[in-house]
């Protein structure tokens, strides 16, 4: 198994630091395990793949339906997520893949993980914990808008995020579920920043990050089963956002919403696995989701899926 990873500022983990991934669901078994040989250097970046065929899971009107259906339980918040599966001329390879997206990697977390004829990649803006002894950062993040054409649209849809009832109701859930999982780990529980928004190359986030310190021998793994998933990939109440997604998806998740990450003595390093791609042979299974709360419009939510996924165009045309 090989993987390649960088983080915002391109920065590679520690070069003997051992490599984890966990799926969406607790439950559910992943193909991605074992050793990691650590790739440090990406191929030349692949252009323009030709896609012989593609289709949507859900397509938009059950998607429309499944949302309606979702905003009918009355759940604080679910997130719902699309399947974009697309059947290539030739089997890619994945790192080139990674590379091409290196240049659309603003405010994220490049990955790729290769096994055999399957790999796992993509540029996900969210970090779910950082850790160095027992200093601990969090990152809560929701909400979105596409970037804007210049610098005057990007600060007026930022504007409309910030003060946008709807969208706020999306990351608050994130934040109070994040204080309440770590108090009990943490002898100083976490603080969170104002919001604020954070950029990627195609859309743009609410974003607060808290910073706690946790309680001596603590380790990833109680951090992991504390917290993941949290809201911003599942919903609120948790339980009942699984069930809705499991009724609602016909596709599996499998590594898209789960976490990647690594640790080195003291340090660690945990993202969420979104903005990302699935590959085994020719076909590719492109993912994104959307947080959906009460007043939630299943056509804007689609559109906000859209957003996303242009992330990779101009790779798969």
């Amino acid at each position: 198994m090989k993987i390649y990873w960088a983080d915002r500022e391109n920065r590679k983990a520690p070069s003997a630091a051992t490599f984890q991934c966990r799926s969406f669901f607790p439950h559910q078994s992943i193909d991605f395990r074992g050793y990691c040989e650590s790739i440090e250097t990406l191929p030349p970046p692949v252009k323009h793949l030709k896609v012989k065929s593609r289709y949507e899971l859900p397509h938009k009107e059950q998607w429309i339906q499944n949302v309606e259906k979702a905003l009918s339980q009355k759940l604080e918040k679910i997130v719902l997520a699309r399947c974009q599966v697309l059947e290539l001329e030739e089997a890619p390879n994945p790192f080139a893949i990674t590379a091409a997206l290196k240049t659309k990697a603003q405010g994220a977390f490049l990955f790729c993980i290769q096994k055999e004829d399957q790999a796992f990649l993509g540029a996900s803006p969210e970090r779910l914990f950082a850790r160095k002894g027992t200093q601990l950062i969090t990152e809560a993040m929701a909400g979105t808008r596409p970037r804007g054409k210049n610098a005057q649209e990007d600060s007026l849809l930022q504007k409309e995020l910030l003060s946008n009832e709807k969208d706020l109701r999306e990351i608050v859930p994130v934040q109070t579920f994040l204080k309440n999982r770590l108090s009990p780990l943490c002898s100083i529980a976490p603080v969170f920043t104002p919001l604020k928004i954070h950029q990627t190359h195609n859309v743009q986030h609410l974003y607060s990050q808290g910073l706690a310190h946790l309680k001596e021998s603590i380790s990833d793994e109680e951090i992991l089963r504390a917290i993941h998933p949290t809201p911003a990939l599942c919903g609120a109440p948790q339980e009942q956002a699984f069930e809705w997604i499991q009724k609602l998806e016909p596709f599996q998740r499998g590594l898209y919403g789960g976490v990647i990450g690594w640790s080195h003595g003291i340090e660690s390093e945990w993202i969420v696995a979104i903005r990302s791609c699935y590959i085994q042979g020719k076909t590719v299974q492109l993912f994104s989701g959307a947080g959906i709360v009460q007043g939630s419009d299943p056509a804007q939510e689609w559109e906000e899926l859209n957003h996303k996924l242009k992330l990779f165009d101009e790779i798969f045309v």
